[in-house]
């Protein structure tokens, strides 16, 4: 009797584990499937096949195989901290209520830290104050260096000779060329951040100079009364004449069309440089190379940097917009869905709409999928129990 009874303990036993299985099988093919259609709905927006173009594959669960140890780990988030600090300077220069008093190398160089966080701003201080006593040494051996054209002619002339700066022709949109600190260490760069650096070195030998925008094109120009002259470090530290630079203009079918280019002269009204301004030109050129890029995330990075410095109040609702589209892309939903929630019923169209439908979409199918494991937990904790 004792025998069939064991006989038929174990007869249960295996039906039971039969059902299990097959119940756990039926409950992974649904959680597999609930899963392929999150990924879809996510990957689909953009008319992408493959979700993993915007979410990371399955559930971004660690296994042995990424070999991802604390260490790697606490590496990863001292560089982030590091490249967040330099944001958080960034913003603390910002408040500051006088732009006058605004750091514009310091805030370029906390610009470059997010792509080089560990660099230094006294270091590129002292780079550049090494290049300025090699100008000043030419200074000191020109006899006419006293005249105020001669002296800029010689800034420019040891800028190209003796320095050995000049425009990025060949690899124009490299990020490297909008880090200061890069921009020193190989001697090239693009206008803003070579005109920068003009300005710092003639700076520190007696001469203040400014910003100029031209179209498609920086230069800048010294504040010594009665020059009229515009000098351009991205092309040998050029010094040109206003009529010169309208000749160029003119002479270029983007802006010529056939007539005479004519610069409004009230820059020459400019006594200094409009600081803000001048950061929101150079943050927009690394922002338009990281969305050619598709690097969402430093062009999110770039974007917060932005929204701390806008001296406009008409790029604020471009610029949620734009950290909302971000936001999404790197698969913050629920930032992504609170900053376009936050944007005035104006300011809200058709895409806006889609992209706040497509959210709860795939926010909903993340419950669904808790929802579901929570549930294969509990039927798992009971069949244990059982």
């Amino acid at each position: 009797m004792s025998r069939e009874v064991a006989r038929s303990a174990r007869t249960v036993a295996r039906v039971s584990r039969r059902r299990a299985g097959g119940a756990r099988a039926t409950r992974d093919a649904r959680r597999g499937n609930r899963r392929r259609e999150r990924d879809a709905v996510a990957g689909s927006f953009f008319g992408r096949d493959d979700a993993e173009q915007w979410l990371a594959a399955g559930d971004g669960a660690i296994d042995d195989s990424t070999s991802t140890s604390a260490t790697s780990i606490d590496a990863s988030l001292a560089e982030l901290t590091k490249r967040r600090r330099g944001l958080t300077l960034f913003e603390r220069e910002m408040d500051k209520e006088d732009e006058d008093d605004v750091d514009l190398l310091a805030c370029a160089c906390y610009v470059a830290a997010h792509a080089n966080p560990d660099i230094d701003v006294e270091d590129v201080r002292r780079e550049i104050d090494a290049c300025a006593a090699l100008v000043r040494r030419r200074l000191d051996a020109d006899v006419d260096a006293r005249f105020p054209l001669r002296t800029i002619k010689t800034i420019s002339r040891a800028w190209s000779t003796d320095l050995g700066f000049k425009g990025n022709v060949e690899n124009y949109y490299e990020v490297e060329n909008s880090c200061v600190d890069d921009v020193l260490r190989r001697k090239v760069g693009i206008p803003i951040t070579l005109c920068l650096m003009y300005m710092e070195i003639a700076k520190r030998v007696g001469v203040d100079m400014v910003d100029v925008g031209i179209p498609g094109h920086l230069l800048c120009r010294p504040l010594a009364e009665g020059m009229e002259v515009l000098v351009d470090p991205f092309n040998q530290g050029d010094v040109l004449f206003i009529e010169e630079v309208e000749d160029i203009l003119s002479k270029n079918s983007l802006f010529g069309e056939g007539g005479k280019v004519q610069i409004e002269r009230s820059f020459l009204q400019e006594t200094k440089i409009r600081k803000k301004a001048f950061l929101t030109r150079m943050l927009v050129n690394l922002k338009s190379i990281y969305f050619a890029r598709e690097d969402y995330e430093r062009a999110l990075q770039i974007t917060e940097y932005m929204m701390a410095c806008n001296p406009y109040e008409s790029l604020r609702t471009p610029l949620v917009r734009t950290m909302g589209v971000l936001y999404f892309k790197t698969e913050r939903w629920m930032d992504a869905l609170e900053t376009f929630t936050s944007l005035s019923d104006a300011d809200v169209d058709d895409e806006i709409d889609a992209y706040v439908e497509h959210i709860r979409r795939v926010l909903a199918l993340e419950r669904d999928v808790v929802a579901d494991e929570q549930n294969d937990d509990d039927d798992d904790d009971g069949e244990a129990r059982a």
